[in-house]
């Protein structure tokens, strides 16, 4: 594991650290993808926040919109479609 020094500056009125470009790189990361922080026997441990991808089921769980279904498929020739 390499270790860089990162030295804490003033950002607008907050503080940040820039993490370096081979980091960035290493991890597939980019300027807005965003981190979790944890603080872990007084260590700070940034980890890449990976999206959830949710199962077809999580997504429609609250869902409360229409649930009518109607029959779209009839038996009536429409075009050239009879032989």
């Amino acid at each position: 594991m390499t270790q860089n020094s990162l030295k804490i500056a003033k950002w607008g009125n907050g503080q940040g650290i820039r993490l370096p470009m081979a980091v960035m790189k290493l991890l597939s990361l980019k300027a807005g993808d965003e981190l979790q922080m944890k603080v872990q026997n007084e260590t700070i441990v940034l980890v890449p926040k990976k999206e959830k991808k949710l199962t077809l089921a999580e997504r429609f769980a609250n869902y409360d919109g229409p649930t009518e279904q109607k029959e779209i498929w009839s038996d009536e020739i429409v075009g050239k479609e009879e032989i």
